[in-house]
């Protein structure tokens, strides 16, 4: 089957085999710019029903060049999904799911997770409301500062193991991605909803697995920890005082989107005079191949993106 060309619309192009095509050249892109410098090495060659679980090369593990944590590949995400977003589709899908929550002007939202401040800024402007952004933390790095919110935006950080809110004070919530570096579902969601007024409304969006997830190169590449069972986030709502209305799948778009995504920046590269600096392209493969073995995982449906839709019914107790 053919890979993506600039003839070839996107939508013509089997999903699967585009997304690991187009990653790896991505990738074998970016190795030929380092000129020298030890990348990353990608993981060999497999069929797309099996996902690599070799380590990162001792080469690649002691290069002074490779970066030190993920924020070194901001410059990157910010070109596929837009400046201080977290996930494809960017503003477009921040606003898809905030647009699940009926939110007033007057209304404060609790955003946590990924990217919150920059999504919360997005969300304040299309739709008038205050937002409480409480940025992931990253174990061993200060989350970054892009820029001083606007008006109706408030900036702190949360950490999933030790999360606090204000109490009783947001009307509704969105989490993004909130168990990506670790956290208990349940702590974060009897948190969530103590943070709530009476009947507010949660999405979360995240990734679960049906069963542990123990390809080490994919939980290093993305700074994490195996994602919560699918089962354990819906019992963790519940106990947390919420009825569930909606569980979805989101990943056919969450891929379709990524595709999108690393095709534009593909398409971007090619027709730049300059070349990404050594670090620069370094990143570039490590966010490559991240991305790659995450589709992966989701395509063998051993991981799945989801998104819950809950009301709260009772404070927890």
């Amino acid at each position: 089957m053919a890979t993506p060309s600039r003839r070839e619309p996107l939508a013509e192009v089997q999903p699967w085999d585009a997304q690991d095509s187009l990653l790896r050249r991505v990738v074998a892109s970016g190795q030929r710019l380092l000129r020298g410098f030890q990348a990353p090495a990608l993981s060999p060659a497999v069929p797309s029903t099996t996902v690599p679980t070799t380590a990162a090369t001792p080469a690649a593990e002691a290069s002074p060049h490779r970066p030190a944590a993920p924020f070194s590949r901001t410059i990157w995400t910010d070109r596929l999904w837009g400046e201080g977003m977290a996930m494809p589709g960017g503003a477009e899908e921040v606003l898809r799911l905030a647009a699940l929550l009926p939110l007033a002007p007057a209304h404060t939202v609790l955003l946590a997770g990924l990217g919150a401040q920059s999504a919360g800024t997005v969300i304040s402007g299309a739709r008038g409301c205050f937002v409480a952004a409480h940025d992931l933390i990253v174990p061993g790095e200060a989350a970054p500062r892009r820029r001083k919110p606007p008006k109706r935006v408030t900036a702190a950080d949360f950490s999933p193991d030790a999360p606090e809110f204000r109490p009783a004070y947001h009307q509704h919530a969105l989490l993004l991605e909130p168990f990506r570096h670790g956290g208990a579902p349940e702590r974060l969601l009897r948190a969530t909803a103590s943070a709530l007024r009476d009947s507010g409304e949660v999405v979360l969006l995240d990734l679960v697995a049906r069963e542990p997830i123990t390809e080490a190169r994919w939980l290093k590449l993305e700074d994490r920890l195996s994602p919560p069972g699918e089962t354990v986030m819906t019992r963790a709502l519940e106990k947390s005082g919420f009825r569930v209305h909606v569980v979805e799948d989101a990943g056919a778009r969450h891929q379709r989107s990524a595709l999108l995504g690393w095709a534009a920046l593909l398409e971007a590269l090619r027709h730049e005079s300059e070349r990404p600096t050594p670090q620069a392209a370094i990143a570039l493969v490590t966010e490559a191949e991240a991305w790659l073995l995450r589709l992966r995982l989701m395509q063998q449906g051993r991981l799945r993106l989801l998104r819950w839709h809950a009301t709260m019914m009772r404070r927890p107790s």
